[in-house]
């Protein structure tokens, strides 16, 4: 039975990114996609163009989370839109900055983006399974100790859930991580 150090359940942007992190930080990470491809709502982000981010300072995007968005800001200090865009770069992924400080791929094509975060992850060597989804956390006496997949058990004591809202059902955003996050004793406020 293999165990990981890490498992990211969903590979949006969100899993993509931490399951990339994970890997080049040296941790054995398994990132776990139920559609056939990572990255399906992220091709058709910002009109097929993705939007990466914003030149807004910290305390402008607070403030677009209104008041609970606070919260973010310890995560802000540490990793920001300069850092986004420098990761970016760093993975050939040009970017420019349009009216509104909005800044996109300068190919003005989102799959260069998608590709960009596939491959880091694939050159870190991060496990990615397609048709993948997740119906259960395994949860022994009161720790996380992996998921369950397809009646198949992967095993790690960190899980990383990044399936996102119920946005967007055609790219496989469907509210999954809710009924996960739940089992485990989280709150969901609609």
């Amino acid at each position: 039975m293999k165990r990981y150090d890490v498992i990211v359940v969903g590979g949006g942007a969100a899993g993509l990114m931490a399951a990339g992190i994970a890997s080049r930080a040296n941790a054995s990470t398994l990132l776990l996609e139920k559609m056939d491809q990572p990255g399906r709502k992220l091709f058709i982000t910002g009109k097929f163009r993705c939007n990466l981010t914003n030149t807004a300072s910290i305390p402008d995007f607070i403030n677009h989370f209104g008041q609970n968005g606070s919260f973010l800001r310890q995560a802000f200090h540490r990793f920001f839109s300069n850092d986004l865009v420098a990761l970016f770069h760093e993975l050939n992924v040009p970017t420019i900055t349009e009216r509104g400080g909005r800044i996109f791929p300068r190919s003005g094509r989102s799959q260069d983006v998608v590709r960009a975060l596939v491959e880091m992850c694939s050159k870190s060597g991060v496990e990615i399974k397609t048709y993948a989804p997740v119906e259960k956390l395994i949860i022994n006496d009161g720790k996380i100790d992996g998921v369950n997949s397809l009646d198949r058990g992967f095993f790690s004591k960190t899980i990383i859930v990044t399936t996102g809202g119920a946005s967007y059902p055609g790219t496989g955003s469907t509210g999954d991580g809710y009924q996960l996050a739940r089992s485990a004793g989280h709150t969901i406020i609609p």
